[in-house]
């Protein structure tokens, strides 16, 4: 067999031994944190509405406070 050959064989050898331990990884600690999402989401739920609507309140507040600071300012023509 000429060498390409080998090489190809080696690279799909070496590309599926890297993809299985990429998957291996990934089901043993996964980057997507979705536990941790249905926690923070479990918390929220638990909360009273009102305590909800102030966080979302001053949440809303603090953005508008930032598009505010983050907008040019009109020059004053006195």
């Amino acid at each position: 067999m000429p060498v390409s050959v080998w090489w190809l064989l080696g690279l799909l050898v070496v590309s599926a031994a890297g993809t299985w331990w990429v998957v291996w990884r990934e089901r043993r600690r996964p980057s997507s944190y979705r536990r941790r999402w249905e926690a923070e989401m479990a918390a929220w739920r638990s909360l009273p509405t009102e305590v909800q609507a102030a966080h979302d309140n001053a949440a809303l507040d603090a953005a508008e406070a930032a598009e505010n600071a983050a907008s040019p300012r009109p020059v004053s023509w006195s």
